[in-house]
């Protein structure tokens, strides 16, 4: 009995292996087909025409190629050329730059912000414009839990009703409680990070970098229906800027029935976007669904990196710390204090450069048209600083006694600057 494999692009489900299975075995001399992913493994008797297998996939509807048939399983496993790695790549950054020159800011960043104020219709309201921000942090986690479903809708609807339902029980209980336990920085910076790793993982086997299993007659383990909502309950519990200003909304309700309610009109706010993402995904069919795989592919691992940055920062960890000061703030001496001002701006601070040993006074200028649910709130972990921010001046004082490089970002970790601390009086002096 001989063997070869052949890949196949546009195979996501066992229905596609069902498909291509029924095509190939009624070529003569083929005796079985069993799948390791989108690579079908066909064992045969004879000669085998390989022409044969490429038209019998085609006319599937799926697509393969000569080069796609080898007798060496591993030199068919990734599933995307460098070449279209690059050029995803390239072009998903060169739209997240383009969306931020032409906005003037990161549109993701953009959160309304949830206050004891709002109104229920406004939860709703709330929940469709933060969806945009949904799908920057976890739209990866909901194309990984509706993927590779023989089914087009329930998985998407499945993942969101998890979804609806974590985030309602925890509305109310923490309504119920009429207080709120806070996760300290380390614990939610572990949940971020573990969170990332599962995605760059599962990034790099959609791309066929690596693989969680290497025998081909194994049975592939796919994520359910039932998996798929418990992703989506799962979900409810990764730290999230806009779902923790929600849980301290729900918790000034003082109610379970009115923290789970409002919890639940934000959420459903923010299924529209996410469940036709999902449903996209699933309807795609032929070469537009290879096309978008891969794209999703290049974005789930561009996305994990951004979600391992933030849980890394929030264990004060900064991997693109930089030792190039241009374009840092100097502060002014005025009265043996160390001024330095600067207004808001909707996804920045300042970078700064402070003298050692001398007190600082930090005045924040805040318009009320640039202040959001994002950087309403500054974390300086290394000062112990909290500060919410509002309309008109905001002063921050600290004193800064040791030399150090410090990140201090908004408290979604979504906003990052750097604090450099000198001992140089000479250019302190300089910058009077």
């Amino acid at each position: 009995m001989k063997q070869i494999y052949i890949k196949i692009d546009g195979m996501h489900c066992s229905h596609c292996e069902m498909t291509v299975r029924n095509a190939l075995l009624k070529i003569k001399n083929i005796e079985s087909v069993e799948f390791d992913g989108n690579i079908a493994c066909i064992k045969y008797k004879g000669n085998l025409d390989k022409n044969k297998l490429i038209d019998a996939i085609l006319n599937t509807d799926y697509i393969t190629k000569k080069e796609y048939i080898s007798e060496d399983i591993r030199k068919l496993k990734s599933n995307i050329e460098l070449k279209e790695f690059i050029i995803i790549t390239f072009l998903i950054l060169i739209i997240i730059w383009s969306i931020n020159k032409l906005f003037g800011f990161n549109v993701f960043n953009a959160i309304p912000t949830i206050d004891s104020n709002i109104t229920y219709g406004m939860l709703f309201v709330t929940g469709l414009l933060t969806s945009i921000h949904c799908i920057s942090m976890c739209g990866a986690i909901n194309l990984i839990a509706i993927y590779s479903d023989k089914n087009n809708l329930k998985k998407p609807i499945f993942y969101n009703l998890g979804r609806l339902i974590s985030y309602t029980l925890l509305g109310g209980i923490v309504g119920a409680l009429g207080g709120i336990l806070e996760l300290n920085n380390t614990f939610k910076g572990f949940i971020i990070i573990m969170a990332s790793c599962f995605m760059f993982a599962m990034s790099l086997k959609m791309l066929g970098i690596i693989d969680f299993h290497f025998k081909c007659f194994r049975n592939k383990k796919k994520i359910t229906t039932k998996n798929s909502f418990l992703i989506g309950i799962f979900n409810g519990f990764i730290p999230c800027g806009p779902l923790q200003a929600m849980q301290v909304y729900a918790l000034s309700t003082g109610s379970f029935f009115k923290g789970a309610f409002s919890m639940f009109l934000f959420c459903l706010g923010t299924i529209p976007l996410m469940l036709f993402i999902g449903l996209l995904f699933n309807i795609l069919k032929g070469k537009w669904k290879i096309v978008f795989n891969k794209i999703a592919s290049v974005l789930i691992l561009i996305l994990s990196l951004v979600m391992l940055n933030r849980g890394l920062l929030y264990l004060n960890v900064d991997l693109f710390k930089s030792n190039n000061y241009d374009g840092f703030t100097t502060s002014k001496l005025e009265d043996n204090i160390q001024v330095i001002e600067f207004d808001l701006t909707y996804d920045n601070y300042q970078d700064i450069i402070l003298q050692k040993g001398i007190p600082v006074k930090m005045i924040i200028h805040v318009d009320k048209k640039y202040l959001t649910g994002c950087n309403n709130e500054i974390i300086i972990n290394e000062f112990n600083i909290k500060q919410e921010l509002k309309e008109g001046d905001n002063i921050i004082e600290f004193t800064p006694q040791e030399e150090a490089t410090i990140t201090y970002t908004c408290w979604m970790n979504m906003i990052k600057n750097t604090i450099k601390i000198i001992d140089d009086e000479d250019y302190f002096k300089g910058s009077e």
